[in-house]
């Protein structure tokens, strides 16, 4: 979703071309920081006023965001019967987990007053997959030891094999491979050319690597030395060329694997983290699937490679018809042709999902509450809407849109996650703009609320992302233009528990991994932008007692 600019040492035979590329990089990153660093305004409306949350009735409830994010994390238990068999899918893309995340939003916004729909997503001209999906109904990955016969069941993701052989609609597709030996992946283009040399000669096996740089939120990414000292100092470039470069050496990696090697059967990639694994690495449009374990498990295998298989299984089937909501919550205005959004994925991946988003949606629906409690009415409706199948590439969001389009949407306030209660390494809590002078009239409210004096362990910063950041807010920034203004909420890389889940469920993207206070300061900002954009002060006072 990103835009992916590569960097790749050895694929640059001129290095004067790398070294122009670069310092071409560093000239706009330095251009765009320096466009967004300007002085900004303090002459807001009533900005004392919708500070001050003690001057309303009731203030801010984060009991209830917290029970909202608590339910949403639990469902990957109360949903599914893992000793049956079944695979806990938390909230992922047409699972019940994510139509048991859509009837708690139902139900709790139908609670606080508001004209509550679910909007089903459906295919439509311009986005015509939209309900179509790879389902995977079983998996076992087995590690087996040659020297003792010891078997082990791996806490692992397995990634959909997406092209081969062709896929027939709600045809089931068995793949089962037995004892296959294990190789490590080469590094060096001298070492993939006798890895292929090598390849006509050997039995069927595995490769494994360990997972690098920015797209898994590795602290300590493997790229180039230039790469790094950019990415340290300057943002997007802190960023993206990690995320780009991870991404393009994965797909290259892959597509040699398809292209030449006859009897590898797939590739094993072991964490960063000792006891998670990342449950969202696609194998799209290659034939051989990738087996995500953690560090542990991965470095086990690496200390005797030569005397550990696996066997490994797999059961998918092609689907065109998954099913999926958008949750929208209507909170009528005086001004009903003209609408603000104020939303979250509520979706996830393997896991827990508390982080990415249950939070984000609690906070959402906080604000809603808000509201609610305190009788406010805005002078435009507000919708607050929770999109499905955001993980699956922002699907809930993209038919909203699209099938919205003479809807007068004014603004669009998005969260994605937030207030993860790492420490090492530090955080920053992103809020991403699609329009300069809206981030401008914006920030001072933000400035207002003493983020960094009051949260020890994260910056807060502006971003101008003029089509809109990886998030639901993006449908939005990218075909209105100049019509619509965005906002995203969006603490960045070196998130280590993004879309990671454990044993048991209980490690990565956790309930457990959250910084309430943080919760505490983030909802103050979201409701105060959404009170600043809705509410005239007037309309304030006669709310204050």
């Amino acid at each position: 979703m990103v835009k992916k600019i590569i960097f790749e040492k050895e694929l640059f035979k001129n290095r004067k071309l790398q070294i122009l590329l670069i310092t071409s990089l560093f000239f706009t990153t330095t251009f765009f920081n320096s466009a967004i660093a300007m002085n900004t305004s303090n002459d807001l409306k009533s900005l004392d006023i919708l500070y001050d949350f003690s001057s309303y009735e009731h203030d801010l409830d984060i009991g209830f965001i917290y029970n909202i994010t608590e339910n949403l994390s639990n469902i990957i238990f109360t949903e599914y019967d893992e000793e049956a068999g079944e695979i806990a899918k938390g909230r992922a893309f047409g699972t019940k987990g994510e139509h048991k995340a859509a009837e708690i939003l139902y139900e709790n916004m139908s609670k606080l007053g508001l004209d509550t729909e679910l909007q089903k997503i459906a295919n439509t001209k311009k986005h015509p997959k939209l309900t179509h999906s790879y389902d995977i109904f079983d998996k076992k990955v087995t590690l087996r030891n040659i020297k003792t016969n010891e078997t082990e069941i791996l806490d692992s993701w397995v990634s959909p094999i997406e092209i081969s052989p062709p896929f027939i609609e709600n045809k089931m597709v068995n793949y089962s491979l037995d004892d296959l030996k294990i190789k490590e992946m080469p590094r060096t283009i001298l070492g993939w050319i006798k890895a292929i040399a090598e390849d006509r000669n050997e039995d069927n096996y595995l490769f494994i690597s360990d997972i690098r740089g920015g797209l898994c939120r590795n602290p300590n990414p493997s790229l180039p030395i230039d790469i790094k000292i950019m990415r340290k100092f300057f943002y997007p470039v802190r960023v993206i060329p990690s995320i780009a470069y991870t991404y393009f050496r994965r797909h290259v990696e892959t597509f040699f694997l398809d292209k030449f090697f006859n009897n590898c059967n797939g590739r094993i990639i072991y964490d960063f983290t000792n006891d998670t694994h990342n449950t969202a690495v696609s194998s799209k449009g290659f034939k051989i699937p990738k087996i995500i374990i953690n560090g542990t498990i991965g470095n086990k295998i690496l200390s005797d490679i030569e005397n550990y298989t696996v066997d490994f299984y797999l059961k998918e089937m092609y689907n065109k018809s998954k099913i999926s909501y958008n949750v929208i919550g209507l909170l009528n205005g005086t001004d009903k042709t003209k609408t603000v959004i104020v939303d979250c994925l509520y979706d996830s991946v393997w896991c827990q999902g508390t982080g990415d988003a249950a939070l984000g949606m609690g906070i959402v629906m906080g604000v809603a509450k808000f509201f609610s409690d305190n009788n406010i009415i805005p002078k435009y409706n507000i919708k607050f809407i929770g999109f499905g199948a955001e993980e699956a590439g922002l699907r809930g969001s993209i038919y909203y849109e699209e099938t919205h389009r003479d809807e007068d949407i004014k603004y669009v306030i998005d969260m994605n996650q937030v207030c993860s209660a790492q420490s090492d390494p530090e955080l920053t809590l992103n809020l991403l703009f699609n329009n300069r002078r809206f981030m401008k009239e914006i920030w001072p409210i933000v400035q207002r609320s003493e983020f960094e004096e009051r949260v020890n362990n994260t910056f807060i910063e502006k971003r101008w992302c003029p089509i809109g950041a990886p998030s639901d807010d993006q449908a939005f920034a990218k075909n209105r233009f100049n019509k619509v203004k965005t906002v995203c909420f969006l603490e960045d890389f070196p998130w280590i528990w993004h879309h990671r889940d454990g044993l048991n469920h209980k490690a990565g993207d956790v309930f457990d991994h959250l910084d309430w206070n943080e919760v505490r300061v983030t909802t103050e900002i979201v409701t105060n932008i959404t009170l600043y954009l809705t509410v005239e002060p007037s309309q304030i006072d006669n709310n204050i007692n």
